[in-house]
């Protein structure tokens, strides 16, 4: 054991008495993620003796600091895998690096990625469960101009990403650790965990100019948090045309609602017997998929007793990312060129009954481009949106991207308050507007009609995935059959794997729904067969007609189909060995966010 792992030793050997004592905390959490609904949530975490757990609705993670041992448990499917503490940190790190490596490129490009933070440390104090805290802020920007092998592969549609990160925590103040019963346990913990367990490792490879700073600054000085708030925007442009470049927005706020150093009962860190063992991969894909279908659902909407009066009553919908039927490419202006400006304007259209443009809003992005970006937006025409079978006024949002073909060098991305006040607009519109899962596609499936047939052709296997999804059978089927089709007229085409992967996919579940697992079996295999695509090289396949599969007792065809998609999946070459050994041993994997 390195001398890395000696400080937490150091400080668990050196207070035996003290961490033999029960302690206590708990919390509450509120997570608000922008167009995906609102999560309240609780976590806790617990000491007794040489043990520890922290707990939260998803997870179970229990350490046993004699045998260094760590226990990490899902406990709505009763699984459990145990691995030696010193193997925590590097297998998350690994799951950390495998999400996110997505080719060499990319690679490249994250390491070049760029973060600054700054730090303020307030001299007030405020009480919190009867704790004297001190308040600690921490502002972390980050760029990344993307490499111009990605922009090629995308027609130029993406120009980098960025994030900006405000964190606010309320610590225990050092001499609370002494004088209030239950902190000094609680942070031997922490320190145990920032140094056994730290899952940023990863991170910290990919991406050194910016995990460095940025864990540096949120971990100084941190004793045992009370209460903390965090604000992330963020901006990544879509590689696909006509797509929305959104930001999401991400607030989340933790407060501690208890401290205590009440008796434990020794079964807070013991696995009950009802669980099972699983593969460490397979058990935190099974609660990453949780913790993803939780947020994916859909909160109470609230009826506006009347309508916004910032939007015209014309105005009858808002469908996010229309796409143009006509779309003239933008020109830089001579003035912008001169001046080194170029970059991304988000502008809010308004579509007319006859698909006309009627009226274009810049949103954000550089003022030197804004005339120009909506100039070249008037003279779109889309296809009309359609509310009660009839075409209606609408909203819909895109991005019009400059470029200074003779500046070889593009421009990184920069996290500013009108990006973020654009985000906040079109959530709110869609606020506004909601749209059922059967709405949005319906909206899609107009949206697919006229134009090129390229254009028809880079829809048709989301309508078919999205139709299968919603039991439209008749419908999955059509556009299946379609997307394969004219996968066959275009085999260059940057989205024709994806057309033949959806489209078999799609096949296959339908067959399986009328019992035809023989067809299933060989719609599978088909989709295995895929080329590749931007997007399954880099997020792997769709596990869903495999999962059906299995339960089919059709392990050996799933087999097959893990192979195919180790030619083209590269990046999931772990992920893939460990989908394929729980197969063998006759389970079902937790197939995480490829469950889709």
């Amino acid at each position: 054991m390195g001398s890395f792992y000696r400080p937490a030793l150091v400080l668990l050997s050196a207070v035996p008495a003290l961490l033999k004592a029960d302690a206590t905390i708990r919390y509450q959490i509120e997570t608000s993620v922008a167009r995906l609904a609102d999560q309240k949530s609780s976590s806790a975490v617990y000491m007794k003796g040489n043990k520890g757990a922290t707990v939260d609705d998803h997870e179970t993670t229990i350490v046993d600091f004699a045998k260094q041992e760590v226990t990490i448990m899902d406990p709505k499917r009763r699984k459990y895998a145990m691995i030696p503490a010193t193997e925590y940190g590097d297998r998350m790190s690994q799951r950390m690096s495998s999400a996110m490596s997505q080719g060499a490129a990319v690679e490249e490009a994250l390491k070049s990625m760029k973060g600054t933070c700054a730090t303020k440390e307030s001299v007030s104090t405020e009480t919190i469960q009867g704790i004297q805290t001190q308040e600690r802020d921490v502002t972390c920007s980050m760029t990344m101009p993307m490499p111009a092998g990605v922009q090629q592969g995308t027609g130029g549609a993406m120009t980098g990403m960025g994030m900006k990160l405000v964190r606010r925590t309320w610590s225990a103040t050092p001499g609370e650790r002494v004088r209030v019963p239950g902190l000094w346990q609680l942070s031997g913990f922490e320190l145990w965990q920032k140094y056994f367990m730290n899952p940023t490792g990863g991170f910290a490879k990919i991406m050194p100019g910016v995990m460095a700073p940025l864990m540096e600054a949120m971990d100084k000085n941190q004793v045992v948090m009370l209460r903390m708030t965090m604000e992330m925007s963020m901006n990544f442009p879509s590689p696909v045309a006509g797509a929305a470049a959104d930001a999401p927005l991400m607030k989340m706020s933790q407060e501690a609602v208890d401290v205590s150093t009440a008796p434990l009962d020794d079964s807070l860190f013991a696995v009950p017997g009802d669980c099972t063992v699983e593969p460490f991969a397979d058990l935190m894909n099974g609660i990453q998929a949780a913790t993803v279908q939780a947020m994916k659902t859909p909160a109470a909407k609230t009826v506006k007793s009347s309508p916004d009066p910032a939007i015209p009553p014309a105005v009858k919908a808002y469908v996010p990312s229309l796409t143009p039927l006509s779309d003239t490419q933008p020109v830089l202006p001579d003035e912008a060129r001169a001046s080194h400006v170029q970059g991304n304007v988000q502008v809010l259209v308004t579509v007319g009954p006859r698909g006309s443009v009627e009226h274009v809003e810049a949103l954000s992005g550089p003022e030197a481009l804004r005339k120009a970006a909506i100039d070249t937006v008037r003279q779109w025409t889309y296809r009309p949106v359609i509310r009660n079978r009839a075409p209606v006024t609408a909203y819909t949002d895109a991005n019009v991207f400059f470029f200074d073909r003779s500046n070889p060098t593009p421009p990184g991305f920069e996290i500013t308050p009108d990006v973020t006040a654009a985000a906040n607009r079109l959530a709110q519109l869609e606020e506004a507007f909601p749209r059922t899962p059967e709405q949005e596609f319906a909206d899609s499936e107009q949206d697919a009609g006229g134009g090129g047939g390229l254009r028809r052709f880079y829809k048709l296997n989301g309508l078919a995935v999205k139709a299968a999804e919603l039991g439209f059978n008749e419908k999955a089927k059509a556009y299946a059959d379609e997307s394969l089709a004219a996968a066959a007229q275009h085999p260059k085409d940057w989205n024709y794997g994806n057309a033949i992967h959806d489209g078999h996919m799609v096949l296959g579940l339908l067959a399986l729904r009328n019992n035809d697992v023989p067809t299933a079996r060989e719609e599978l295999i088909k989709a295995g067969q895929t080329p590749g695509s931007p997007q399954l090289n880099s997020f792997g396949p769709i596990m869903t007609l495999a999962n059906e599969l299995l339960q089919k007792g059709e392990r050996n065809t799933v087999l097959d189909y893990l192979v195919l998609c180790a030619k083209f999946w590269k990046t999931g070459a772990p992920q893939l060995d460990s989908w394929s050994e729980t197969v063998r041993n006759g389970q079902t994997p937790a197939f995480g966010a490829n469950l889709r």
